[in-house]
């Protein structure tokens, strides 16, 4: 996970700077469990891992540079990743490879904190099978949640990384075009967490967690990227590699 110095983004905006203050990260209780089937941990290739979550019964949303080799800074192979939903201990809701993955274009991973890069470090993951409403629920994707709107952050980190634990109670101390800084502190692992968002509506998938940030007057921030403005681009970004369909006999 990037840590990134806010000098110029933040630090003139927030009238009184955030502290990443560690809100109490806690297990989730069996009936948030339930709820949460569709967040799941990001195995990647066995030795690294970051949290994802489901956006629909194939489509799992991440952090692009998750994908990537931390050394090499090449992509991982397809075969590295698995998407874990549900996990809690050694009970799995799903567990499903990767078939295809999406990325902004005008991403670079080149293991560099950069605003640049952070504003696209979001990505999309096609799975190999669907996973079933039964199995596991999928969110809804929303929009810029109210002032007063509840925000949570469902996540697998280091130290406690086979059992999601939950971030309520956190606030948005800024919004700048598609980041968002939240005033909850967050550990490894959680790279690609969804953001929920709770209004009148219920619950939205409203951002994935990238990186933390450091205000320049003082505080850590977690950094988040908005899915809704980037989602269209993933998907369509998907459909190139589809193989087209063979023509009907005698076509």
């Amino acid at each position: 996970m990037f840590r990134i110095m806010l000098a110029l983004f933040l630090g003139a905006i927030l009238a009184v700077p955030a502290e990443a203050d560690g809100r109490e990260r806690r297990p989730l209780d069996p009936a948030e469990a339930e709820v949460f089937r569709g967040v799941g941990r990001l195995n990647v290739g066995g030795r690294r891992f970051c949290s994802a979550a489901l956006i629909s019964e194939r489509l799992v949303i991440t952090a692009a540079h998750c994908l990537y080799h931390p050394r090499t800074l090449q992509p991982v192979p397809l075969s590295d990743l698995r998407f874990v939903a549900g996990q809690n201990g050694d009970a799995r809701a799903a567990v499903r490879g990767a078939a295809r993955v999406a990325v902004p274009p005008d991403f670079v991973f080149d293991g560099q904190p950069a605003f640049e890069n952070l504003r696209r470090d979001i990505a999309l993951i096609e799975l190999d099978a669907a996973i079933t409403p039964d199995e596991a629920p999928a969110y809804e994707v929303g929009g810029t949640p109210p002032p007063d709107g509840v925000i949570e952050i469902v996540s697998y980190v280091r130290g406690r990384s086979r059992v999601a634990s939950l971030q309520d109670g956190c606030r948005i101390d800024a919004v700048v075009g598609q980041v968002a800084a939240l005033d909850c502190g967050v550990n490894l692992g959680a790279s690609g967490a969804p953001v929920f968002a709770i209004s009148k509506t219920g619950r939205e998938l409203w951002a994935v967690v990238s990186s933390t940030g450091m205000l320049v007057a003082g505080g850590e921030v977690t950094l988040a990227v908005r899915v809704a403005p980037e989602l269209a681009a993933l998907e369509a970004a998907l459909e190139p590699q589809v193989p087209p369909r063979a023509p009907p006999d005698g076509g």
